[in-house]
């Protein structure tokens, strides 16, 4: 089965909801039409308070990263948004708050999803209104659904998703801990792991070295103009070649976290034979020989690699916002590490840890 985007939608229709919410009651005779000015008076104001308030724009990032993650992870049968448009309800038993999203996985369980910004250095301090949760809570039972929180803790750039249980009642609030966060995460159920490999992944670009050619500097440093021959991948040390495994690898090396070392290799004649890049954990040499003794590091979780990618394609180097979206790549990581992938002899030694709540 295929995930595929389903109604992408057309401005000229969603725009209208934006209309009545500008200009929610009639004003006279006055046709709407003829309201234009007056409409993008406040489409425009409204527009502008968003693009100026840069916690709204990250917080609504997040809403799309998760959909992102959720479509490429790819072990869903539907994500939707649940919280927009109106709605209207019997009070009789309290408030309703509906979730960001509705989610039904491959068994058929329904899931309703709140996102959650965490920002660095606010790990300590995550919450949420007990009268929120509690009108979320009844949303959910309203509407056939299990309520789950997703957090993604921007810093270690991490997500976890847990049941209201996995919070603690603290005088009006629902406060959340990583390490409580950690232990009920529940981002398996979405098709989520961690992955593993042996250090270090290596991107080498081979050079033509019957090309290289010395250039005088005017400082008399060493300088050659060399040429490109081609670019070779290889983990711990063994030269990748198969396709699959290929791309698999050019993903992990950009995207991993890992950090790269540049070193040259020569010839016999002191040529530039290769510059190489290799991308291991940035830990200290303590920690790389434990790595060692284990035999792999963490690359990180499929979710993990994949809001790397999201984040590169939508913020500037600084973090600063360039898009709130890009289009999902669907089951991208399914593809990349299918089910089967340890069934063949592999150069990419790769480990995968499924994620199970404690």
């Amino acid at each position: 089965m295929t995930i595929k985007r389903g109604r992408k939608g057309e401005l000229g229709l969603e725009v209208l909801p934006l209309v009545h919410m500008a200009l929610p009651e009639p004003d006279g005779q006055t046709l709407l039409r003829d309201r234009h000015p007056e409409t993008m008076a406040a489409i425009g104001h409204a527009l502008r308070a968003s693009l100026d308030n840069i916690s709204r724009l990250q917080g609504q990032q997040a809403q799309y990263a998760f959909e992102a993650v959720v479509v490429a992870l790819g072990g869903v049968r539907l994500i939707k948004t649940e919280d927009s448009g109106s709605y209207y309800f019997d009070d009789a038993d309290g408030e309703l708050r509906p979730p960001d999203f509705r989610i039904i996985l491959r068994d058929g369980t329904v899931l309703l999803v709140e996102v959650k910004l965490v920002p660095p250095g606010k790990e300590k301090k995550v919450k949420v209104r007990a009268k929120d949760m509690e009108a979320t809570e009844a949303y959910a039972r309203a509407t056939g659904g299990r309520l789950l929180y997703a957090h993604y803790w921007s810093g270690p750039n991490l997500w976890t998703l847990v049941p209201p249980s996995a919070f603690q009642r603290d005088v009006g609030q629902q406060r959340l801990t990583v390490s409580a966060a950690m232990m009920a995460n529940e981002m398996g159920i979405l098709g989520d792991a961690f992955l593993g490999g042996k250090p270090p992944l290596t991107v080498s670009v081979l050079m033509d070295t019957g090309m290289e050619k010395s250039v005088e500097a005017e400082d008399e440093s060493d300088q050659r103009l060399m040429t490109t021959a081609g670019v070779e991948l290889s983990s711990a040390g063994k030269v990748i070649k198969d396709p699959a495994e290929l791309k698999l690898a050019w993903f992990l090396a950009w995207h991993s976290g890992w950090i790269p070392t540049q070193r040259a290799q020569f010839d016999s004649l002191g040529r530039v034979a290769r510059i190489n890049y290799d991308f291991a954990p940035d830990v200290d040499k303590d920690q790389m020989r434990e790595i060692a003794k284990q035999g792999f590091a963490f690359f990180g979780a499929l979710s993990t690699l994949y809001t790397a990618r999201f984040r590169r394609a939508t913020t500037t180097d600084g973090g600063d916002i360039r898009a709130l979206s890009e289009e999902p790549r669907p089951a991208l990581m399914a593809q990349l590490v299918p089910e089967d992938y340890w069934e063949q002899d592999r150069i990419l030694g790769l480990w995968k840890f499924n994620l199970k709540p404690q």
